[in-house]
């Protein structure tokens, strides 16, 4: 079947967090990469930066897309290639060697993206041990990733490399400022605004925070003051009837099914927030009214798990609970409420970094990939404060900067699919059709590691980026719904591609109370054990010998 009719979930439908095969990235782990004679190139290790929220709330999302994913590199399809040389005299045989002698085998296969050859050697060795349990899930998880992606072909060459980052500085910084008017044009409706709340402050301020002091810096300050104004008349009038008005309908505690007071509540600690970066007054009703609404109320009932719940919630929850979390526990650390005492919290964000260290990593395009990519960015955008801190530290956690780079790798690779032939409707649920916001996170992500020089991956999605801007200044991924389901999904992808076409950043960032909070998450991630890579995935699964596949094929 083309690569299109793949099975769909919608975005809301968490699927189990369990795989029967075995991510490109544990191929990657346990396999001791060099230059050798085999002339692979050791992979880079590149890595990840706000946007709030996972994108389209509301609107349906893949699980499953047939692409192009796993590691074979940022900028080509799927292909099979000739079958290597067959192994020299003298060398042991698949079925002879040793566990890791064989995954070192197979993983010079893959890394020469030879397909078949891995298979070959599976196969040998399951003749001589048809029930090697691991050696089938090696063999099941090529097989996966190849049915999933088996339509795709690289068509033509990669054509001309992305150009430097000088070259692209100028158009990034028009398309960019575009973006921003309107953006903020759109949100002069008082009904859209209230819509997302005070994360649409954070559209422009989370850019302004370490744009270089000058006009750019000075009108997105004055935008996002003119936002959080607004906003904090909007709140007040609710604030003496919390279980009635309607509640910002996009936020993050609105996607977790909060009560309309627990809403108020953290709709109140992001306007306290940008009051107090944008130098505004912290007023006593915002201040009382947040005490009241925290005090004698614990974790389960503000985020909807408590510490041991956290085992229980999918990847989708996990991203909701980690923002809602670092809301919280940024308001102690960053000394929000000044001198007040404030309730304690039955855990932080460390209990909730540990929790995410201990999921198995789930590669493009396998179902359950789009939120474990969206939870990975937003791990990024906790630690450094929504970009309100930079650099990025790779060391923190080098595992997730090399998953995102694959990642960015698999979303360039499906823009690069032609869909033209296909019909509206199904083009609207192709992986494309999500892409800028995807790449657009990826980019900014692994921008804010401030390493010397970029990545060619990195310049190839900030030019693809810029090709996205329509006349109106918004950007649009490639057959997307139009209209879109929601003012957040409408807004999302141009969010995310203006902060992510911020070519120039004051790193460090000025603010003191962002330099606080990251330099209070990095030692929660340390203690938490973040810096070590995830588990494999689950091999308990029933798995099937190489006998039965063999008499289920006849």
């Amino acid at each position: 079947s083309p690569s299109w009719a793949l099975p769909i979930a919608p975005r809301t439908n968490h699927r189990p967090l369990t795989l029967t095969s075995l991510s490109w990235w544990h191929l990657w782990r346990l396999r001791p990469w060099q230059s050798s004679s085999h002339g692979v190139e050791r992979p880079s290790a590149r890595g990840t930066g706000r946007p709030m929220a996972r994108p389209s709330h509301g609107a349906g999302a893949m699980e499953g897309k047939g692409s192009a994913g796993g590691n074979a590199g940022p900028r080509k399809s799927v292909q099979f290639e000739e079958v290597a040389a067959a192994q020299g005299e003298g060398e042991p045989k698949p079925e002879e060697m040793g566990r890791i002698e064989f995954l070192s085998l197979f993983s010079d296969y893959v890394a020469r993206r030879d397909y078949q050859g891995a298979l070959d050697t599976c196969r040998k060795r399951l003749k001589a041990k048809p029930d090697d349990r691991y050696v089938l899930q090696l063999r099941q998880s090529v097989e996966q990733y190849l049915d999933s992606a088996e339509d795709l072909d690289d068509g033509a060459d990669d054509g001309e490399p992305p150009p430097p980052l000088e070259e692209l500085r100028e158009p990034a910084d028009t398309a960019s400022e575009h973006a921003f008017e309107a953006m903020f044009a759109y949100l002069q409706d008082e009904e859209k605004l209230w819509a997302l709340g005070e994360q649409a402050v954070g559209i422009f301020w989370d850019v302004g925070q370490v744009a270089p002091w000058g006009k750019r810096r000075n009108r997105l300050m004055e935008v996002s003051r003119s936002l959080t104004e607004a906003l904090g008349q909007k709140l007040r009038a609710t604030s003496s009837s919390r279980g009635g008005m309607a509640m910002p309908t996009m936020s993050v505690a609105a996607d977790l099914g909060s009560s309309s007071s627990t809403e108020w509540f953290f709709e109140a600690l992001g306007l306290l927030w940008w009051r107090c970066e944008l130098g505004g007054e912290r007023e006593d009703w915002l201040i009382d009214g947040c005490l009241e609404e925290w005090s004698g109320r614990p974790m389960e009932m503000l985020v909807g798990r408590s510490a041991e719940g956290l085992r229980e919630a999918n990847l989708g929850e996990l991203c909701d609970i980690l923002v809602l979390t670092w809301t919280l526990e940024r308001s102690a650390v960053c000394g929000l409420f000044g001198e007040r005492s404030l309730p304690a919290l039955d855990y932080g964000i460390g209990a909730v970094l540990a929790e995410i260290r201990r999921r198995p990593l789930i590669e493009p395009p396998l179902a359950g990939f789009y939120d474990c990519f969206y939870l990975m960015t937003h791990v990024v955008y906790v630690l450094n404060c929504f970009n309100g801190h930079l650099p990025n530290c790779r060391t923190d956690c080098p595992w997730l900067y090399a998953y995102l780079e694959r990642c960015l790798g698999f979303w360039l690779r499906e823009v690069k699919q032609d869909r033209s032939s296909l019909p509206d409707s199904i083009a609207a649920t192709t992986w494309g059709a999500e892409a800028v916001d995807a790449v657009a996170e990826s980019v900014d992500c692994l921008r804010g590691l401030e390493e010397e020089g970029e990545m060619e991956a990195v310049r190839e999605g900030l030019a693809w980026l810029l090709t996205r801007q329509e006349a109106d200044g918004l950007f649009y991924s490639p057959r997307a719904q139009r209209p879109a389901a929601t003012e957040y999904d409408h807004l999302h992808p141009t969010w995310t591609a203006a902060a992510a076409l911020q070519l120039d950043r004051l790193v460090p960032g000025p603010s003191p109370r962002c330099a606080a909070w990251a330099q209070y998450a990095r030692q929660a991630a340390q203690e938490a054990g973040l810096a070590e890579p995830p588990p494999l995935p689950d091999l308990g699964a029933h798995t099937t010998s190489a006998e039965e596949d063999d008499e289920a094929e006849g």
